[in-house]
């Protein structure tokens, strides 16, 4: 297959994104505080780009049989910082700037323990009392 020019935009834009974005970007590097509490920034990032091009085949300017080409590319990164990491001899503590952060990790992590719960539920033998059993013996 030939070589078209929208692929060299193409391969542009991945090389640009791929120099902008790293593990560091989203974990950045450790801030020493002190001799003992180290700070580790996390951000969310969101990254939209968009790459055009085409043929100006409307053109009356042929060169080796093939028209014009026009294109471009272009993109937006949006970083936010959502948390830091609090690192101390203690262990390490998540400290959020946003509480609706914190909240939505609290559920994540009750989601497996209520699923779990919830399948015992219905695996479980359904128990027969004896007020049922005398109940249905009158229906009888």
């Amino acid at each position: 297959m030939e070589h078209h020019p929208i692929s060299d935009l193409f391969k542009i834009s991945l090389d640009c994104i791929k120099d902008m974005i790293d593990v560091n970007t989203i974990c950045g590097d450790a801030i020493k505080i002190s001799d003992e509490v180290s700070v580790i920034p996390v951000s969310k990032v969101r990254l939209t780009f968009a790459t055009a091009g085409m043929d100006q085949n409307h053109v009356n300017h042929v060169i080796d049989n093939k028209y014009p080409f026009g294109g471009g590319t272009g993109g937006t990164l949006v970083l936010n910082p959502i948390a830091f990491l609090v690192c101390t001899s203690n262990g390490v503590n998540v400290l959020h700037l946003s509480e609706d952060t914190h909240i939505y990790e609290k559920i994540i992590d009750v989601i497996p323990s209520t699923l779990s719960q919830i399948k015992e539920f219905f695996q479980k033998d359904p128990e027969v009392t004896n007020l049922e059993i005398i109940e249905r013996k009158k229906h009888n």
